[in-house]
């Protein structure tokens, strides 16, 4: 690592040669582009085959191959999350070790750096003043609409959701094409600026191509074989051109496995199904997934390729077909428009307009021989011109120069829904900077003790502590807590028993600190909880209530993750551990009480609705630093089904207004994954629909295949053949 260059880092899900596809490829001409322009490059890319850290130097970039598995966050969190976690860890590690890099790069796709920007906006050290930058490549959550995936379902909509909240997170937007900017802005209305940078692009040797010979004789489909990238269309109208004399054969360059939901088969297994006739008498082949030489010799005498997407960002293999001096046909639905130029250096047709692909197919094929050459060296000429290092650099440098010179000393914390959010609470009489910590207590003498001294010895020391006893009847427990009192001298009210509810809003009304925590007696926190969710109150003023992870013990040893809680899911579900939150008792005592009537529980989840509802804000430190015990007679535990739908059914009515903001996403929600109190967390599939899901076996089963992407689409395949 050279100390004298500016430190530039990538982060990725692809890098050639481990992995194709367009995001690999831009980075991989960005690193090279980089390099070249006197910066140290250092690229982070998963590895697959290996759970050992892995560094390799090419073309003079650094290449660190990671462990997918260095935590144990897979246990909880499903894969694509758990990969922005392992990012995360990977890049404290580095940065601990040489420093901050004046730039972090990532994509948004799969939402990788989730917890990188999380970090960053919670105030950790090491992350604070990282820059880090978003190109825009391939959003889940628009590609979901041109796939027809249900977007609902989970982990598909927690994935978009990812995506969406480090578009907001970012410090900047780049992206290869204006089309991708306006087609994500219906998804996100608040998205902030994106600056168009064109994709890098250079091979080692100029294109000379063989006049003599036509690019008409072949015409290819290269891509994956996906809604997304017009296939459907494409097949629907070269059936027509052969029904009406057309006699030239359609080759399909691409594979994968992509499964096409609304039939429940592999996209490749629909084509052969649907167009079995047309590839039995040669009409169409399929060539499957072939490498870029594999790719070059099929095209060497030169091709038409078409690029029938319904919508694209700004696909690398159309920068590739112009490059090598083919013919290229594509669609106006993407960012391909903005370098094609109609019958000049390549062609375009129109998905809105009816039979615009075949007239534009029988507009090529009768150009005189000349002008298609013209077309040809117009085509590599204009990828010279516009995708070049040196004019993408320049572009790109006024962007990093931008980035750099943002002030990372921001107030306030990236909402999704930011526009909603309050400010400033009402001004009230508390103590500044003192943490009340309230514990109801009912019958709970042999853990009492446990819970003080994790309060006590809290790294946070202006603290001022009160214990309700909610009418203990239990002799054990009542002269447990009178010893405990004289030993500590916390404040104790006493109260006949009037529930859970109640003792914490007692403890509420008699706090005298700026800042409100309860805990419950059976519990504990880790110390550096509360001077960690202080110094984000103190210094997000958007920022209302703070929660963490927790940790199971005693009767368990799992763990439990939480989520910034933000509607529609927050509605549907409660993505907040909260019974052990630290909150502005402005805020607590304005929004936050909880209700006596949900005597079954969940009055935290609704207290939490509440003040959401109110644009009072939280989030959540993703560390376990709630100690969490698991017993046998806890609340929790005593959980039916009905009561359950007691408690829905009136947090749902009580808060119909607030509801029905979302009821769309909520029917969504509902209807792709089932009732909300059966889910875990968001960041794993659902087994609601899959038969047999009560049986133990299969229940393992499933809880493995949730936990590896792979295994998944191979289940989906195998789940559309047990539903016929």
């Amino acid at each position: 690592m050279d100390q004298m260059k500016k430190k530039y880092w990538l982060i990725t899900t692809e890098y050639p040669p481990m992995y194709g596809g367009g995001i690999g490829t831009y980075c991989y001409h960005t690193a090279k582009m980089l390099h070249q322009m006197n910066w140290d490059v250092t690229v982070f890319v998963p590895n697959q085959y290996s759970d050992i850290n892995k560094t390799t130097i090419s073309n003079g970039v650094r290449i660190i191959e990671f462990s997918r598995h260095k935590t144990n966050v897979a246990a909880y969190l499903g894969p694509e999350t758990a990969m922005a976690f392992e990012f995360a860890n990977i890049i404290k590690e580095y940065i601990e070790t040489e420093g901050l890099p004046e730039i972090l790069e990532s994509q948004e796709y799969a939402g990788i750096a989730y917890y990188i920007l999380q970090y960053k906006h919670l105030n950790y050290p090491l992350f604070n003043k990282l820059k880090v930058v978003l190109t825009l490549h391939a959003p889940s959550f628009l590609y979901y609409e041109y796939n027809r995936v249900p977007a609902m379902q989970l982990p598909y909509f927690w994935i978009g959701q990812m995506e969406r909240w480090c578009i907001m997170a970012a410090d900047k937007l780049n992206a290869p094409s204006a089309f991708i900017v306006q087609a994500i802005r219906p998804f996100m209305p608040e998205l902030p600026e994106v600056t168009v940078v064109p994709l890098p692009f250079e091979q080692p040797k100029k294109v000379q191509f063989n006049n003599a010979t036509d690019p008409r004789d072949n015409w290819f489909f290269f891509g994956k074989l996906t809604p997304q990238k017009g296939i459907l269309p494409l097949l629907k109208s070269f059936k027509t051109l052969w029904e009406t004399g057309w006699t030239r054969p359609l080759y399909l360059i691409g594979g994968g496995n992509h499964y096409y939901h609304p039939e429940r088969m592999d996209m490749q297994q629909w084509v052969n199904k649907k167009y079995g006739t047309e590839i039995k008498t040669g009409k169409l082949i399929l060539l499957g997934s072939l490498s870029p030489a594999q790719w070059k010799e099929k095209t060497q005498n030169g091709a038409v390729i078409l690029i029938p997407s319904i919508g694209d960002n700004y696909p690398y293999t159309v920068i590739e077909s112009l490059i090598n001096g083919n013919i290229v046909l594509a669609s106006k639905q993407g960012g391909q428009s903005e370098i094609i130029n109609d019958a000049q250096n390549g062609f375009l047709f129109d998905h809105s307009e009816e039979d615009s692909l075949i007239k534009k197919v029988h507009v090529i094929n009768n150009l005189p021989v000349e002008q298609i050459q013209h077309i040809r060296i117009s085509a590599i000429n204009s990828v010279e011109e516009k995708h070049c290092y040196k004019s993408v650099y320049a572009q790109k440098q006024r962007a990093i120069e931008s980035t750099e010179a943002v002030n990372n000393k921001t107030t306030l914390f990236p909402f999704l829904t930011g526009s909603k959010t309050s400010e400033h609470p009402l001004q009230q009489q508390y103590k500044k900077d003192l943490l009340s910590v309230v514990i109801p207590f009912y019958n709970m003498g042999p853990y009492l003790e446990e819970a003080l001294q994790s309060v006590y010895t809290s790294d946070y020391k202006n603290i001022e502590v009160i214990v309700v006893n909610d009418g203990s009847d239990k002799r054990e427990s009542i002269e447990a807590l009178k010893m405990l009192q004289n030993k500590y001298k916390f404040i104790l009210i006493e109260q006949s028993n009037k529930g859970l509810s109640v003792a914490r809003n007692t403890g509420a009304q008699q706090v005298t600190g700026e800042f409100l925590a309860f805990l419950d007696p059976d519990d504990a926190v880790a110390p550096n909880y509360f001077s960690k969710a202080l110094d984000i109150l103190k210094s997000k003023r958007n920022v209302h209530f703070v929660g963490c992870w927790a940790q199971y013990f005693e009767g368990s040893t799992g763990s439990w993750p939480a989520f910034t809680p933000e509607p529609p899911y927050l509605l549907y579900h409660n993505m907040i551990n909260s019974s052990a939150l630290v909150y502005r008792t402005t805020v607590f005592t304005q929004s936050g009480w909880n209700d006596p009537a949900l005597e079954y529980g969940l009055e935290d989840w609704e207290s939490v609705i509440n003040l959401t509802k109110n644009g009072w804000k939280g989030v959540v430190i993703p560390e376990k630093l709630w100690l969490y015990r698991i017993r046998k007679k806890s609340m929790a535990r005593s959980f039916t089904r009905e009561k359950l739908l007691f408690s829905y059914r009136y947090i749902a009515e009580k808060h119909s207004a607030f509801y029905s903001i979302f009821a769309a996403e909520l029917t969504g929600l509902l209807n792709a994954n089932g009732p909300g109190y059966k889910i875990d967390n968001p960041t794993f599939a659902t087994d609601e629909h899959i038969p047999f899901n009560k049986n133990r076996i299969i229940k393992k089963v499933i809880n493995y295949i949730k936990k590896k992407p792979v295994l998944r689409k191979k289940a989906l395949y195998i789940l559309s053949k047990l539903k016929k």
